[in-house]
């Protein structure tokens, strides 16, 4: 059977059965994958401080290729549930960041000027329109015969 242009697709039946399921799924990995990054970032700067020593260093080194060994693991399984593969990195991206400020905060001590925490909020505004339910689509007008 051919599949012309003008054809609606449809999704996969194994997209179809149990889509809230799947849904749940993706962003939970990839919350997970952002706030593994943002581990792995924090022990690298505590692993490599100017006042770290040997000892400290190496346990920092490990810790960093575990948590970004975790960060990878569940991206690629946030992907694997994810409708689209720009809803999946935006959503790390975004837990990336909260993940990262908070650390900072309770690490450092640094705390986030206005214009990041709009920046923080755009991002955030672009995850709802992308996570919502898409309208289904509207049916086509036939076509005149001449």
């Amino acid at each position: 059977m051919a599949v012309y242009p003008d054809s609606p697709a449809g999704f996969p039946r194994h997209l179809q059965a149990g889509a809230m399921r799947r849904r749940f799924w993706g962003v939970f990995n990839c919350l997970c994958a952002g706030a593994f990054g943002a581990l792995a970032a924090a022990s690298a700067k505590l692993a490599f401080g100017s006042q770290a020593n040997v000892g400290f260093c190496t346990v920092g080194i490990i810790v960093m290729a575990t948590t970004n060994s975790l960060m990878w693991t569940f991206f690629s399984r946030g992907l694997s549930f994810s409708m689209s593969s720009a809803i999946a990195s935006v959503t790390v991206t975004f837990s990336n960041i909260l993940s990262s400020a908070f650390l900072g905060f309770v690490l450092y001590g640094e705390c986030q000027e206005v214009l990041w925490w709009g920046g923080a909020f755009l991002i955030l505004c672009g995850l709802i329109l992308i996570h919502r339910n898409l309208s289904p689509p509207r049916k086509a007008f036939p076509h005149k015969q001449q």
